[in-house]
């Protein structure tokens, strides 16, 4: 029986969808972790040289032929769309539990242990506050990052997200801050060392602890020259609690979760003091907001995020006439903030991951 050309032109639609996948895997860029799965790809065979290695050799070559094909991401991509239509899940988790216990955001995870490593992603970032300071000639400007939970712990990162490797974008925007005499804090050997005395981040949640937020304070203020500001953690009460309200089960689409949670008394503002608004900005995040101490003192202002907007305002209060925050909301804040509020320091504390400026700048910057 002749085939006909319709049914041969078919075939060979089949065969080059089959075989572009193949061709294509010498120019796709190779990975070792798939973000969209969480987890490590396999590793490319090596040359049996025993028996045993010759007979698994078939299961080796195919677990990483199915990992590595050309277009494997759009197609992964494409499937995770379908699934979501067809009402599955369709996509990895955000959230993913490491060793002990200790769950991490999957979104900068590897930034945070060196395993990707964007060099012009952390200068546009460095740059961004560098020229920030160019346009503040009357306060004192201090730049640092809250680091991510696997920098300070990469011990307890799922296995795929390792080994920690050096430099990381954190070691790069420090470098880039120096050149342009902006004065940055490294948080991270104080919150390492942090670890002996007690939690230095959340269990089931994307946050540093109230101990973390504590150490990375004591060194924003050491740099910004006013040691006299620091907090003993020793002359805190502390305590103990359990609680509820932990984001990282959620995004890793588990059940809401419990987990005992350091505590410290020093997470109020003082009687009578307040937040208020700050009217006049534009914001697509959290609005920004001042507190008036009522007493003689400089002005803080802190262009940070979640990390920032609840524990360290109570720190800043009994030094200070004023504290103001305002989220930094990856470079796209409201510039106008600076004349309103008219800060003596400004503090540049994002969390690392958002320490993202993808060529954006502040709104009325210019």
């Amino acid at each position: 029986m002749l085939m006909t050309r319709p049914r041969r032109h078919l075939i060979l639609v089949v065969l080059a969808v089959l075989i572009a996948p193949v061709i294509a895997m010498p120019f796709t860029p190779f990975k070792t972790v798939s973000l969209q799965e969480n987890r490590r790809l396999a590793p490319a065979p090596a040359l049996p040289t025993t028996f045993s290695e010759w007979r698994k050799a078939p299961r080796v070559l195919d677990a990483w032929l199915a990992d590595h094909f050309g277009f494997r991401d759009p197609l992964m991509q494409a499937a995770a769309r379908l699934q979501r239509k067809l009402g599955g899940e369709g996509a990895a988790a955000a959230a993913v539990t490491g060793r002990q216990g200790q769950m991490f955001l999957v979104d900068g995870l590897l930034r945070s242990t060196g395993q990707e490593v964007d060099p012009a992603r952390a200068a546009d970032y460095a740059a961004f506050v560098c020229e920030a300071k160019g346009r503040l000639p009357g306060a004192k400007v201090v730049a640092s990052l809250a680091p991510s939970p696997a920098e300070i712990e990469p011990d307890l990162a799922p296995d795929w997200a390792g080994p920690a490797k050096s430099p990381t974008e954190y070691d790069l925007i420090l470098k880039g801050l120096a050149r342009c005499g902006v004065t940055g804090v490294d948080l991270r050997p104080v919150l390492r060392a942090a670890r002996a005395e007690g939690q230095v981040y959340r269990q089931l949640d994307s946050h540093w602890s109230l101990r973390g937020s504590l150490m990375a304070y004591g060194e924003i203020v050491r740099a910004m020259g006013q040691p006299g500001w620091r907090m003993d953690p020793k002359a805190l009460s502390w305590g103990v609690v359990s609680l509820e309200n932990g984001d990282l089960p959620r995004l890793a689409g588990q059940p809401q979760a419990i987990e005992r949670v350091e505590i410290h008394d020093r997470t109020s503002l003082p009687p009578g003091v307040a937040r208020a608004p700050i009217p006049g900005l534009e914001t697509r995040a959290a609005p920004a907001f001042l507190i008036d101490t009522r007493k003689p003192g400089p002005t803080v202002l802190i262009v940070g995020d979640s990390f920032t907007a609840d524990p360290m305002p109570p720190y800043f209060a009994p030094f200070v006439g004023k504290v103001a925050w305002v989220h930094e909301n990856r470079c796209a804040f409201d510039w106008r903030v600076m004349a309103k509020v008219k800060p003596d320091y400004v503090v540049f504390l994002p969390a690392a991951r958002e320490a993202v400026c993808a060529g954006a700048r502040p709104a009325h910057f210019n």
